[in-house]
């Protein structure tokens, strides 16, 4: 792969005290972003050129779950790295959805399921598992 920084944006849909997690295909193929098949990731993908960042999320939402999200703010950014790859991905929240969830693409991700924070699956896409524990780590610093 090419010396390129890419980037890439993660979405973590907020629904009473859950988020909303897909779990990546075994038989999923490399399409050049964090390889890590057979595990749980929050929706979302690589940003597009003239795509804002927000645009990238409500578009990747729609093609992987077919839900529809607003009301985003970007929560944070960080840097994502394999042998050959380097991502920077932008972090986005979307506090409303709506739509019917769906698996819109099998082969990437097989499954679409509800998790609570203290019942989230032990196989995570490591993008995801950074995105989740620092939003985690923020709510802990605000109630103290």
């Amino acid at each position: 792969m090419d010396s390129i920084i890419k980037t890439g944006v993660g979405v973590m849909i907020l629904n009473q005290g859950k988020i909303l997690l897909g779990h990546r295909s075994s038989k999923r193929k490399d399409t050049g972003g964090i390889f890590e098949p057979d595990t749980w990731t929050l929706p979302g993908g690589k940003q597009e050129y003239s795509e804002t960042v927000f645009d990238t999320a409500i578009r990747e939402i729609k093609e992987e779950t077919n839900l529809d999200i607003s009301q985003l703010e970007v929560f944070s950014v960080s840097d994502d790295f394999q042998a050959d790859r380097h991502f920077v991905t932008i972090e986005v929240i979307a506090n409303h959805y709506s739509g019917e969830l769906r698996v819109m693409e099998p082969i990437k991700e097989d499954e679409w399921k509800w998790f609570s924070f203290d019942e989230l699956p032990e196989n995570l896409y490591s993008p995801s598992k950074k995105f989740i524990e620092k939003y985690l780590n923020k709510r802990k610093e605000e109630k103290i």
